[in-house]
């Protein structure tokens, strides 16, 4: 009796690719998306009738339905209060729900990773203490579903609009997300959970987010071998996974810029990293982007072409499928402010939230 032929683990996941959408959360951990998650399908459970904002869930990087969340080395709390904001938001930017799928490239990508980290290296570092927060003022725009209450089909991008988020150091203080016109409180919980694939614990000075990511490998392969670690049996796969983690640490976070640096240069060593050219964040700025393409989509953390700081980043298909035409974003933004806060609410001193 002849075996059926076994199909390999990449054209099982090519597959789904073209079957599934892109569904994910923008910079936010495995750990802290599941219990998020969690708590929001209990809240639909208990009452349907209460709408919550479009936002990102988890990999790939953007989302189609969920409450707005932040960055990892924030993961503070599983409680969330979605209020009215008093504050008016920001303007929407006109982005083009379809972009030009443009050529990448393997080559150069050593040398673009190299620029782009002695640009981190030279910027200024801040530090924080347990009793502030992140703050973080950005353009984003993400992906829903066109058919409600399902898992594949097509999907379409929301317009672009500001986001400020609050990410305070001690899980144990609150939170704030203000995105579309509303405000999403994230109630501290104690527990921190890890940003270096450690087990969750209680909170403490020594295993805040920002002592996790200083104390990271500044050795770019010793890193690459944590990160490997770290994001050991994420989906889709190990290097897509590692290239996801490179995301999630350095997009709505305070990193030491040696850290950082050592983390592009890590994610350049990533196998299947390609360089693009004209890349476009989700404030309209041109860059040269770092990509990599997994699921039918392809991520792109784009750069300024001239001083190499990191701009943004961006994500679309990469061919046809049910979800939609080549070029479809599912997911944008663009990093516009970036600092220390005193206060929930209030920007980094000297600044206007």
């Amino acid at each position: 009796m002849n075996a059926l032929p076994q199909r390999s683990e990449e054209t099982e996941r090519q597959t789904m690719a073209d079957q599934f959408p892109a569904s994910a959360t923008h910079g936010l951990s495995s750990a802290r998306s599941a219990l998020l998650e969690e708590h929001l399908m209990r809240e639909i459970t208990r009452t349907e009738s209460a709408p919550v904002a479009a936002a990102p869930r988890r990999r790939p990087r953007w989302g189609l339905v969920a409450i707005p969340v932040a960055v990892a080395a924030a993961a503070t709390a599983v409680v969330l209060n979605v209020t009215g904001s008093t504050s008016p938001s920001a303007p929407s930017v006109a982005i083009a729900p379809v972009v030009k799928v443009l050529p990448a490239s393997a080559q150069g990508t050593t040398e673009l990773m190299q620029q782009v980290a002695a640009a981190t290296s030279g910027n200024r570092h801040l530090t924080i203490r347990p009793d502030q927060y992140v703050y973080v003022r950005s353009q984003v725009g993400f992906s829903r579903q066109v058919a409600q209450r399902t898992m594949d089909g097509r999907i379409r991008m929301d317009a672009v609009h500001e986001r400020e988020v609050w990410l305070p150091e001690d899980p144990t203080r609150s939170g704030l997300i203000r995105e579309g016109g509303e405000d999403v409180n994230l109630g501290g919980s104690g527990v921190q959970v890890s940003v270096d694939g450690e087990a969750p614990t209680a909170a403490g000075a020594g295993n805040t987010p920002y002592a996790q990511v200083s104390a990271l490998p500044t050795d770019p392969d010793v890193l690459l071998k944590k990160i490997y670690a770290i994001t050991e049996g994420q989906a889709p796969g190990r290097d897509a996974a590692a290239f996801d983690w490179v995301g999630e640490t350095v997009g709505e976070a305070i990193v030491p810029p040696k850290v950082e640096a050592a983390i592009w240069l890590a994610a350049g060593k990533i196998p299947g990293v390609e360089v693009v050219h004209g890349a476009v964040d989700a404030a309209g700025r041109h860059g040269e982007a770092l990509a990599f393409e997994s699921l039918n989509e392809r991520t792109e953390y784009i750069f300024d072409r001239t001083t190499h700081t990191y701009l943004g980043e961006r994500s679309y298909l990469v061919k046809d499928s049910k979800a939609g035409k080549a070029g479809q974003l599912t997911g944008i933004s663009a990093v516009l402010d970036r600092g220390v806060a005193d206060k929930v609410g209030e920007a980094p001193s000297g600044r206007k939230a």
